[in-house]
């Protein structure tokens, strides 16, 4: 199998994602600004890093400026979350650390990667978040931020049909992970999505096999909408 890049790949999802696509084959370069190369960071076996602050465009482009000549993947996973505010007490550094979180990281690999995946064809997986589609209140920066990615996503699966790269964008609902779960209410968490059945899709559509391009795939689990 060819190499993957992971962004955010230290994080609770991207751990369960690093492994599983590990354990089909792939080989995986992590990106995430929390690794360290050469400095403690025993890396799984498969497993190369580099350290990267994704929301700055200059930085990306360097850090990904050489990259193994069989990518053929890229997962972005790296992003985050402000919510817990109504549309009137969100401030414009909320609205703008969503974008640049979510949206400008998104933008800044796919522009550093795109010309990798462009020379034999490849598979980009953004994540988005169920609210796109199913709006919920006092997450409106958040909302808008992973809409943008989706956005993206749709774009680059119109613009790489002439290259063979294929785009799509998947949202989940809430994630059952270790820190989510801490707050959760009850059996509440029964019904996330788990990171677990969020790694087999995206090993799914990362298959050069998979002819699905385009798509915003909702992953909710049972949670209701």
């Amino acid at each position: 199998m060819s190499t993957v890049i992971v962004t955010g790949a230290s994080g609770a999802l991207g751990s369960v994602v690093v492994s599983h696509l590990l354990s089909v084959g792939w080989t995986v370069l992590a990106v995430d600004v929390r690794f360290r190369d050469g400095k403690g960071l025993e890396a799984p076996q498969g497993v190369s890093t580099r350290e990267v602050d994704l929301t700055n465009a200059d930085a990306t482009s360097a850090a990904l400026k050489n990259l193994p000549a069989d990518t053929r993947g890229l997962v972005h996973l790296a992003g985050g979350i402000v919510s817990g505010k109504s549309i009137q007490d969100t401030t414009a550094t909320d609205v703008e650390k969503m974008f640049l979180l979510n949206t400008f990281t998104f933008f800044n690999v796919a522009r550093a990667v795109l010309p990798a995946l462009q020379r034999e064809g490849g598979s980009v997986v953004s994540i988005g978040a169920q609210s796109i589609l199913h709006p919920a209140s006092n997450r409106s920066a958040y909302a808008a931020s992973k809409a943008a990615v989706a956005a993206l996503t749709l774009s680059l699966a119109e613009e790489g049909r002439e290259n063979g790269v294929r785009a799509n964008c998947i949202l989940p609902s809430i994630i059952r992970t270790p820190a989510n779960l801490e707050w959760a209410e009850g059996n509440a968490a029964d019904a996330w999505v788990r990171p677990e059945e969020i790694a087999s899709t995206i090993a799914h559509l990362l298959d050069p096999a998979c002819n699905v391009s385009g798509s915003l795939i909702p992953m909710y689990g049972k949670v209701p909408y």
